[in-house]
C-alpha cells in the first residue's frame, strides 16, 4: 500500500477531476477534504461511502482511502501535520485542538446549512492566501484554518477517542524532538517505543517508504531552510538550535542536499525575493 509523505506543516490544493488517479493510500498527515460538487464513492478503511456536494471528510494519518468518481468532482484539500494546529514558529496558541474528537468511522462531518456556506467562504479565503504566499507558516492562513476547526467543533459531538497508531506516534515524537540529535537517534527512538532497532527501521520504512534516518534528515533540512529564508537568526544560531556542534557540521549536512552552504542558500533566497519584488 502506498503512503504519501509530507514534510510541510500545511499544504492546500483545489482541483476538479472526473477520474481519481491515486491508488488506495494513507499519509503521515491529517487531511480535511471538502467536496464542492460531484458524486461518487469514498473508499475508506475497507468500506465504500457514497459522497455528494457539500460533503466534508476529516482523515487521520492511518486512514486508508481513495475516491471512485461517477460525476466530475471539485475538491479542496487541507493537508496538515499534527503539529500545525498547535502553532508553528512564532505563531502559538494556548488551546490544543483534539482532532481525534472530530473523527468518525466514515470520516465525514455534518454541518448546519448556514455553516456550510461559512465553510465555503473560509476555504475560498484559504485558497487565495495559499496561492498568494504558499508558506505554511503564514499567520493569516494559520488563523483561517483555526477558524475552520472552530466551525467543525461547534457542529460535532465528542466521539470515542481512538488510540493513535504507532507510526503517527513515532513521527509526532520526531517532530517534537527534532532539535535534539540525542532524542532522534535510532537507539533512543527504539527505546521510547519499546522496539528493537532492526524492527523499528523495517517498520518505519514499510509504513513511510523512506528510512527513519532519511525522514529525520529531510524534516530537519526543511526546518533549517525555513530558518534561513524567514528568520533573522545567524547561521551559527540555527546550527546551535538544531544540535550541530559547530558550523562545519551544519555546512556538511546542508551541502549534502543543496551543494551550497547555508550562507549561500540564504543569499540566493534574499536575491530571489528582491528580484520578485521589483518585477
Amino acid at each position: 500500500m502506498k503512503r504519501y509523505i509530507q514534510y510541510e506543516f500545511l499544504k492546500v490544493s483545489h482541483f476538479e477531476v472526473d477520474t481519481w488517479k491515486h491508488p488506495e493510500h494513507n499519509h503521515n498527515h491529517f487531511e480535511l477534504i471538502f467536496i464542492h460538487g460531484g458524486s461518487g464513492r469514498h473508499h475508506l478503511n475497507g468500506c465504500a461511502y457514497p459522497y455528494g456536494p457539500r460533503q466534508l471528510f476529516l482523515l487521520r494519518p492511518s486512514d486508508v482511502h481513495s475516491f471512485e468518481i461517477t460525476e466530475k468532482t471539485r475538491f479542496t484539500f487541507l493537508k496538515f501535520s499534527a503539529r500545525y494546529l498547535k502553532g508553528t514558529g512564532e505563531i502559538q496558541v494556548e488551546s490544543r485542538w483534539q482532532t481525534d474528537r472530530l473523527l468518525t468511522d466514515e470520516g465525514s462531518i455534518a454541518l448546519s446549512e448556514n455553516d456550510y456556506e461559512i465553510l465555503e467562504n473560509l476555504l475560498a479565503l484559504i485558497r487565495g492566501e495559499w496561492e498568494r504566499s504558499r508558506q505554511d507558516d503564514n499567520e493569516t492562513l494559520f488563523f483561517l484554518v483555526q477558524t475552520v476547526f472552530s466551525l467543525l467543533k461547534r457542529n460535532h459531538q465528542p466521539a470515542h477517542q481512538p488510540e493513535t497508531d504507532r507510526i503517527t506516534a513515532i513521527t509526532d515524537y520526531i517532530h517534537a524532538h527534532i532539535y535534539s540529535m540525542e532524542e532522534t537517534r535510532v537507539e533512543r527512538l527504539a527505546d521510547e517505543f519499546h522496539l528493537s532497532r532492526h524492527y523499528l527501521g523495517d517498520f518505519f520504512r514499510e509504513q513511510t517508504g523512506v528510512t527513519l534516518r532519511e525522514y529525520i534528515r529531510r524534516y530537519k533540512l526543511r526546518l533549517i531552510e525555513d530558518r534561513l529564508r524567514l528568520s533573522r537568526m545567524t547561521v551559527k544560531e540555527i546550527g546551535f538550535e538544531f544540535g550541530f556542534t559547530d558550523l562545519s557540521h551544519l555546512n556538511k549536512f546542508f551541502r549534502a542536499s543543496h551543494g551550497i552552504s547555508p550562507k549561500e542558500y540564504r543569499r540566493r533566497q534574499e536575491a530571489s525575493t528582491r528580484s520578485a519584488a521589483t518585477n
